[in-house]
């Protein structure tokens, strides 16, 4: 599996990473976001203060949740 064809534009921060890879869903529907989509995901993962709060961020991109 590789994981760089949706992260090509942006570096993520490792506690997204490794949150997505263990999410495939997660990973297919991030890859599938519109750059300005991608950027307000990143904008939220640098704001996550807890291993909850990033695994709520991921389950979001998992469930298709829009961030427009």
């Amino acid at each position: 599996m590789d994981f760089s064809d949706g992260f090509q534009s942006s570096v993520l921060p490792l506690g997204l990473a490794f949150g997505m890879a263990m999410d495939e869903q997660a990973i297919n529907n991030y890859g599938k976001m519109t750059e300005y989509e991608k950027e307000q995901v990143l904008a939220q993962s640098k704001s996550v203060k807890s291993k909850e709060e990033m695994q709520q961020l991921i389950q979001k991109i998992s469930d298709g949740d829009t961030f427009v």
